[in-house]
């Protein structure tokens, strides 16, 4: 783990950097992201679950989900307490909670998985083939 302080509007922000084999966590006061390089299957949705992963060694504060809740983007699934400071733990998309691996109290190692979500296929009518298509009038 390393560290990263930046001064912005005369306050010194402290981040924390976790490097995996797939990507980085980006831990702040209050909050974490993890980032991964785009790939060609996750540009088009991938239908795989999506897990959330301890961005560090930490105890879990809260469950704020359970197995079968739908959750949309960006909403908090776990907090999580590690370094006298709280991370909310977010959802990285629309979907439904598959499977808890962890509860309050407990205490979890980085790269743990926390939770798995199944994500929600993208809305909208699906695209119409050729023969679906509805014939045009002709002119006269």
């Amino acid at each position: 783990m390393s560290f990263v302080s930046r001064d912005q509007d005369g306050h010194r922000l402290r981040l924390a950097l976790v490097r995996t084999a797939r990507g980085v966590w980006v831990g702040w006061p209050g909050g974490a992201r993890f980032f991964s390089p785009e790939r060609a299957e996750s540009a088009a949705g991938a239908s795989g679950p999506a897990e959330v992963r301890a961005p560090m060694t930490g105890r879990v504060v809260a469950v704020l989900v359970a197995p079968g809740r739908e959750v949309r983007q960006d909403e908090v699934l776990v907090i999580l307490q590690a370094m006298k400071m709280e991370y909310r733990l977010t959802s990285s998309c629309d979907g439904v909670v598959e499977t808890v691996r962890c509860a309050a109290g407990e205490m979890v190692d980085l790269g743990a998985t926390l939770l798995t979500l199944q994500p929600r296929p993208p809305s909208g009518p699906p695209p119409l083939d050729a023969a679906a298509r509805p014939a045009r009038k002709k002119k006269r």
